[in-house]
């Protein structure tokens, strides 16, 4: 069954420069955004543009604080830019070599940055260096903990480490090839680390063992973990989205048109979002169909949700757009329902039971074969050529945001 293409954004807000990175915060109150135009941008829920203020070159992340007092960011030319609550530049600081990931706290009290010189540094809302911690080799991913209490850093020295907020090591853990992502929970008793070789993704506890490992075959394009860390979801270059248990026990996998370029599990689990180099955003649910989707002009390269996944932000283009789900994914379920019964429906037409109590081709079924949907395939009455379904579809394609 194809996903409804019913979708239709809440509101768009366009900017100077395509559009290279997307926050939202999880009550859905704040959107920031990042662009090509060197400028970060902080919206509110209905799509106000609070304040927008210039870096010194494309970013490449952007976060904000929970209560949007606090707006974080890092561009092209490794500068780490710190905006307040009216967008004035509270500080800056630019780090020697490549910049490579940066994290922020959910309070905005803590700014993480790791980048190719091997260093991890972390920052105080004020701008001050909090401390440093040397891994050797160039530092790929940080993670701060929802918590704010503990940071996980992954590296090129093969090696995975837990710090506590004041730098103190807690474990570290060795892979066999260079760390390329991390992540730990709201509490860090579930940690993740990919690495480099094989796409092992190692399943941590809280103590540095390894609980599991998996592997996989085909190019990893993004990864989305829920804030408690008990599911994954896994875009893959070849289209395919994988949902798995912490553990890597694979609960679905479904394929998009288009390779992925982004990926967002919402904090709750109950629905993942992924971005395609097809133009387009869909929505899955828990079980791991495809409910929802919207095309856009352009290529889309990151997307966003609030905790619950009832709205998501796109970037796009030069453009920011925000989708309120609740009303589609009410509308998609009472559809699905009745799509089932008119479907159920032409099954039970097509057959009558007999004098034996057996079931038997309805007068007037093509002999030596069953008549179905010119569409979709489904078995029907001879002398029709689309089943309800695909009936009901045709009818509602002239008005497709019409909502009953």
């Amino acid at each position: 069954m194809q996903p409804e293409q019913i979708l239709k954004p809440e509101w768009k807000r366009c900017v100077n420069g395509k559009v290279t990175a997307i926050y939202m915060t999880p009550d859905a109150s704040f959107v920031a955004a990042g662009s090509g135009d060197h400028d970060v941008y902080l919206m509110n829920y209905g799509g106000k543009l609070l304040w927008a203020n210039t870096t010194g070159d494309d970013v490449q992340y952007v976060k904000a604080s929970d209560d949007g007092r606090f707006v974080a960011s890092y561009s092209k030319d490794n500068v780490v830019s710190f905006f307040d609550k009216y967008g004035n530049e509270a500080w800056s600081c630019r780090i020697s070599r490549r910049i490579n990931s940066m994290d922020m706290a959910p309070d905005g009290t803590l700014v993480v940055v790791g980048s190719e010189d091997g260093q991890v540094r972390a920052f105080s809302e004020k701008g001050t260096l909090a401390w440093k911690k040397d891994c050797q080799k160039p530092v790929n991913s940080v993670s701060i903990s929802g918590s704010g209490s503990l940071v996980m850093v992954g590296s090129n020295d093969g090696k995975a480490y837990m710090l506590t907020r004041n730098g103190e090591l807690r474990w570290e853990f060795q892979a066999q090839s260079p760390v390329l992502y991390v992540y730990t929970s709201q509490d860090g008793e579930n940690s993740f680390a990919l690495e480099f070789m094989n796409n092992a993704f190692h399943q941590i506890s809280d103590r540095g063992g390894e609980l599991s490992c998996n592997t996989y075959s085909q190019r990893i394009m993004d990864i989305s973990i829920t804030e408690d860390g008990r599911y994954v979801a896994i875009g893959f270059a070849n289209g395919f989205v994988y949902y798995t248990e912490k553990n890597g026990h694979l609960l679905w996998r479904q394929s998009v048109s288009g390779p992925i370029t982004s990926i967002k599990a919402s904090g709750d689990g109950s629905l993942v979002f992924v971005t395609t180099g097809d133009k387009a955003v869909y929505v899955l649910n828990k079980k791991g169909a495809v409910l929802l989707s919207y095309r856009f002009d352009g290529p889309t390269e990151c997307v966003t949700s609030n905790f619950e996944g009832d709205y998501i932000a796109v970037g796009a283009l030069d453009t920011v757009y925000m989708f309120a789900l609740s009303k589609y994914l009410e509308y998609v379920v009472r559809e699905q329902v009745k799509i089932a019964k008119m479907m159920k429906a032409d099954e039970d037409r097509r057959y009558r039971p007999d004098a034996g109590q057996s079931y038997a081709p309805y007068p007037g079924a093509p002999e030596g074969g069953v008549n179905k949907c010119r569409i979709c395939g489904t078995p029907i009455l001879s002398g029709r050529t689309l089943c309800n379904y695909c009936e009901m579809m045709q009818r509602r394609r002239g008005d497709m945001g019409m909502m009953r």
